[in-house]
């Protein structure tokens, strides 16, 4: 699913930059309430003093689709992924997790100009198995 997985990179990249910017970088991935949400997340990040750090890389488990609606089940990788300090751009080394992966259950929807975006997404907190190559 190329909306899924295009969606980490510009969510990282949103993650470095002003809430105004993280809205039009995630505006072809999310929508509704959910984009709404990553945009507040970038102004708490700010707040904190924070930015992500590196980047998850998903793993998709399993896609089902019925009509205008998708379910991606994600083991998504974690190991390049944790928190920088936003003003000297060096990890933040508590931030870093030892668990390599985590089970992640995603919602998208298709809009009417034809791009699926995601409406939820929820980190389940369990390591996976990513799918065998």
């Amino acid at each position: 699913m190329e909306a899924y997985t295009a969606y980490w990179p510009a969510l990282a990249a949103a993650g470095r930059s002003t809430p105004e910017q993280a809205r039009e970088l995630l505006q072809p991935y999310a929508k509704g309430g959910y984009l709404d949400h990553l945009v507040d997340g970038v102004r708490d990040l700010i707040k904190q003093g924070r930015e992500p750090y590196g980047q998850a890389s998903p793993q998709i488990k399993e896609v089902r689709v019925g009509g205008k609606r998708a379910e991606v089940t994600d083991c998504l990788n974690m190991s390049q992924a944790a928190m920088a300090d936003r003003r000297t751009h060096r990890l933040i080394p508590e931030t870093a997790d030892a668990r390599t992966t985590t089970t992640v259950k995603a919602t998208l929807e298709q809009s009417s100009d034809g791009r699926w975006r995601l409406t939820s997404l929820s980190m389940k907190g369990t390591a996976c198995k990513p799918p065998s190559s």
